[in-house]
C-alpha cells in the first residue's frame, strides 16, 4: 500500500491515478493530520510519498513522527516537494516538483525492492501525546 500525502488536489489525483494504473494500492490524503491518522488507525503503508508543504501538520512534522516510532521508522519515505530541503539520511529519496509520474513509480518500486521488512508485531500510536 502506498500512502500518498499531497495537498494539491490536481497533483494528488494525477499521482493517485498513475500509481493505480502502475499496479499499486493507494491511500491518498490531502493533509498531514490525515496521513498520521491513516497510519495510526488504518494501516502501516509499504511506502509513503510525502509533500512537505501541507495544511494542519507539515510534511516535515509527519516525517519526524514516522521516523520516531519503532513500528514505522523503516517505512521508506519519498519526499515530493517544490521547496529546497536538505533531506535527512532516513528519507529514501527527494524528488523536486514538477515530476513525471513514471519517475515516481520507478522510485516507489526501488524503495519497495530495497525495504522489504516484516510488519511490526505491536504498534504504538503516532498521535498519542
Amino acid at each position: 500500500m502506498v500512502l500518498l500525502v499531497e495537498d494539491d488536489r490536481a497533483t494528488r489525483e494525477m499521482f493517485d491515478y498513475a500509481l493505480r494504473i502502475g499496479g499499486f494500492d493507494v491511500c491518498a490524503v490531502g493533509d498531514g493530520l490525515s496521513a498520521l491518522r491513516a497510519i495510526d488507525q488504518q494501516f502501516i503503508p509499504d511506502v509513503i510519498v510525502l509533500d512537505l508543504d501541507l495544511p494542519q501538520v507539515s510534511g516535515i512534522d509527519v516525517h519526524q513522527e514516522i521516523v520516531s516510532h519503532a513500528d514505522t521508522c523503516a517505512i521508506p519515505i519519498i519526499v515530493v516537494t517544490g521547496t529546497s530541503w536538505q533531506a535527512p539520511p532516513d528519507v529514501f529519496r527527494t524528488l523536486r516538483k514538477p515530476i513525471n509520474s513514471d519517475v515516481l513509480i520507478r522510485m516507489i518500486r526501488r524503495a519497495l525492492a530495497q525495504h522489504q521488512e516484516p510488519p511490526a508485531k505491536t504498534r504504538t500510536s503516532l498521535l498519542a501525546g
